[in-house]
């Protein structure tokens, strides 16, 4: 069944993992309904993704619980499958530690307010080209996998992670920044609209022209906090389908 892109929404701050005191085909259809739910809404920002992250994780967690019996070649397709997944979950995960390295560079460099603001600001928006041709590969090996319902949603929840990591905004990446540096030791502040998601504001407020530390602060603070958000449901994921890889090498142990 093809499943379309994913549009998740989830207003609240806090997130916990999905209860699983519920038998497995209970936990696994709320996980798949909760996902479907969420493709009525219009958001992609990082708590929609790390909420889905985590409906897919448990998806994962029940499917091998269900110990179903499968043919060896379905078996062996999943397991070829999950190996893409794992690799695409290890790759975000990467991708999410060293862009919070450069956070907390940028943060550290703020409070400093010198030259290093400059350096670290350019070595950011660097890092930004490169996610941007490393989650290009990685969309493109999601490509070659099935459109199974559970395959499907792992593909597209992928995808929108991805595209939440490598969107930027259409400003040129020395735009404005010296500018930006040479008035940052100053002090003050100006309002600022967050657009589309973290990411792309916290792009925004360090190309804009004038005075905006402030602001520079508070957007490195959030996306800090999304981003270990985003982390933890990426290893809750990654540990799911690791189980769900020992479950299809004992199904395939038993056809040996």
């Amino acid at each position: 069944m093809a499943f379309p892109e994913t549009h998740l929404y989830m207003p609240i701050r806090s997130i916990s993992l999905p209860s699983r005191i519920h038998p497995p085909s209970a936990k696994f259809q709320a996980a798949l309904s909760q996902l479907h739910t969420c493709h009525n809404s219009s958001s992609s920002d990082s708590q929609s993704l790390q909420l889905s992250l985590l409906n897919l994780s448990e998806l994962y967690y029940s499917l091998h619980q269900l110990n179903h019996s499968l043919p060896k070649s379905q078996a062996e397709h999943s397991l070829d499958v999950s190996t893409t997944l794992l690799d695409s979950c290890d790759a975000a995960r990467n991708l999410i530690l060293t862009l919070r390295e450069h956070l907390l560079n940028l943060q550290s460099a703020l409070r400093r307010k010198g030259k290093t603001m400059e350096v670290q600001i350019k070595e950011y928006f660097v890092f930004r080209k490169k996610i941007k041709k490393e989650t290009s590969k990685l969309v493109l090996g999601l490509k070659k996998l099935d459109s199974s319902e559970t395959t499907a949603l792992a593909v597209s929840l992928f995808r929108s992670l991805f595209t939440f990591l490598s969107t930027a905004s259409a400003m040129k990446t020395n735009t404005c920044t010296l500018r930006f540096v040479s008035k940052l030791i100053g002090g003050g502040g100006r309002s600022s609209t967050s657009i589309m998601s973290e990411l792309h504001n916290l792009d925004l407020v360090l190309r804009s022209d004038g005075d905006n530390s402030k602001e520079v602060k508070k957007a490195l603070e959030i996306l800090e906090e999304r981003t270990e958000g985003l982390e933890a449901a990426l290893d809750s994921l990654f540990k799911s389908l690791v189980q769900y890889r020992v479950y299809l090498l004992n199904i395939l142990t038993t056809h040996s």
